[in-house]
C-alpha cells in the first residue's frame, strides 16, 4: 500500500467537493438480498453533492445515534455481542445513525442533506488465516500465502474482493445468518464509533495503538500483528487502524445515488476501495477519511477484510421516524450499547 499516482491523500467525499446539492430519491429501491450475497439492506434518505469521490464522514456532523431498543420497539433487543458458532467470530452490533451535513448548503426550503445507516453486525477482528482456511479445506481453493509470518490468529492476506466475497458466502450458507463485506460509509461510521477526529483516539497517531511504519509497536513496517494486539476502538472493535487495510463491497468512483448505501454489484469490474492503513504504511495513511482502491482480483499482503452480519431484527432508521432517541456517543459504554 504503499503511494502510487492518482491516490489521493484523505479526500473531502461526502459535502465540500461542491456547492450544488441534488436530491435524490428518499428512499431507493429495496435490492433483492436473497439473489445478491453482496446488498446491503439499507434504508437511507441521502442528498449528496455531484462528483463526489467517496464518502469521508469528518465532512458532516453526526446527527444522531439511535437506541436500538426504540428502533425495533416491537421486538426483542439484540445482543450487543454475539459468536457465530460455525467459525467462532466475534460479532459487535453497531448502532444506527444520522449524518448531517453542517451548515446551510442549498435553499431553505430543501431537506438537510442525511445519510442514515440502519443497526449491523461487524466483526470485532479482521478475519483470521485460522477462519479463512477453514474455509479453504472444505471449499478446496487455494491457500493463501502467509509471506513466512505465520497463520493462525494474523489477518489473512493475499486474498482478493472476489475471495472475500466468496467466504462472506459460504459463511452464509453455513450460519444462516447473512453476511457481507461492508459498505466504505458503514465501515468508516464502525471505525469512528462516534468520533470525528483524525484517528478514533485523538488526532495524532500516537505510540503502541496500531501497526504501520511510524506506529511504535513491535511489528512496525515488519509485518503483521496478531488480531487484537492493540486496545479496541469506543465500540469494541479491534484493528480498524493499521495492520492490514479491508476490502469493501464498494467502487472507487461511487454512484452517489447508490453507492453510499449499499454494496456496488459483483460483476462490476472498476476498481474497488478498501479502507484503513497497512502495517507497512505511513501514519497519515491510517487517518480514518483515508481510501484507497485496487483491481478487484489484486491480492496483496497488506490487505485482508472483515464481515458485516445484517441484523433484521434490528429494525430500519429514517430520519423521520419518531420513535428515534438521540443518544450522546459520549454516553456509551464500549461494546456500543447506549447507556441507560
Amino acid at each position: 500500500m504503499n503511494p502510487r499516482p492518482g491516490v489521493a491523500a484523505p479526500l473531502l467525499g461526502l459535502g465540500l467537493a461542491a456547492g450544488l446539492w441534488v436530491p435524490v430519491a428518499a428512499r431507493a429501491a429495496e435490492p433483492n438480498c436473497h439473489a445478491d450475497l453482496t446488498c446491503a439492506r439499507t434504508t437511507q434518505s441521502v442528498v449528496v453533492p455531484p462528483h463526489s469521490r467517496g464518502p469521508d464522514l469528518s465532512a458532516w456532523r453526526l446527527a444522531s445515534l439511535v437506541e436500538l431498543a426504540r428502533v425495533a420497539h416491537r421486538l426483542p433487543t439484540p445482543p450487543n455481542r454475539l459468536t457465530d458458532p460455525t467459525l467462532g467470530l466475534e460479532m459487535v452490533l453497531i448502532p444506527g445513525a444520522c449524518y448531517q451535513m453542517p451548515g446551510s448548503q442549498g435553499p431553505a426550503t430543501e431537506d438537510p442533506a442525511v445519510i442514515c445507516l440502519d443497526p449491523y453486525y461487524f466483526s470485532a477482528h479482521e478475519v483470521t488465516f485460522e477462519a479463512y482456511d477453514r474455509f479453504v479445506r472444505e471449499t478446496q481453493r487455494d491457500l493463501p500465502e502467509d509471506e513466512g509470518w505465520g497463520r493462525g490468529d494474523r489477518p489473512v492476506i493475499n486474498v482478493n474482493l472476489y475471495d472475500a466475497l466468496a467466504f462472506a458466502k459460504w459463511l452464509s450458507r453455513r450460519s444462516g445468518a447473512r453476511y457481507r463485506l461492508p459498505t466504505e460509509t458503514e465501515w468508516e461510521h464502525a471505525a469512528r464509533a462516534g468520533t470525528m477526529t483524525t484517528y478514533p483516539w485523538g488526532e495524532t497517531v500516537g505510540s503502541g495503538l496500531a501497526n504501520c511504519a511510524g506506529c511504535g509497536s513491535p511489528w512496525d513496517d515488519e509485518r503483521t500483528a496478531p488480531v487484537g494486539s492493540f486496545p479496541p476502538n469506543p465500540w469494541g472493535l479491534h484493528d480498524m487502524i493499521g495492520n492490514v487495510a479491508e476490502w469493501t463491497c464498494s467502487m472507487r468512483d461511487p454512484d452517489p445515488s447508490t453507492s453510499y448505501t449499499q454494496c456496488d454489484g459483483i460483476y462490476e469490474t472498476r476498481r474497488r476501495a478498501y479502507r484503513n492503513g497497512g502495517w507497512s504504511d505511513r501514519p497519515e495513511r491510517l487517518a480514518v477519511a483515508f481510501r484507497d482502491w485496487n483491481a478487484a482480483f489484486r491480492r496483496t499482503d497488506d490487505v485482508g477484510f472483515r464481515l458485516v452480519r445484517e441484523c433484521p431484527e434490528c429494525g430500519a432508521v429514517t430520519p423521520a421516524d419518531p420513535a428515534l432517541t438521540i443518544v450522546n456517543p459520549a454516553n456509551r459504554d464500549p461494546e456500543g450499547g447506549a447507556s441507560r
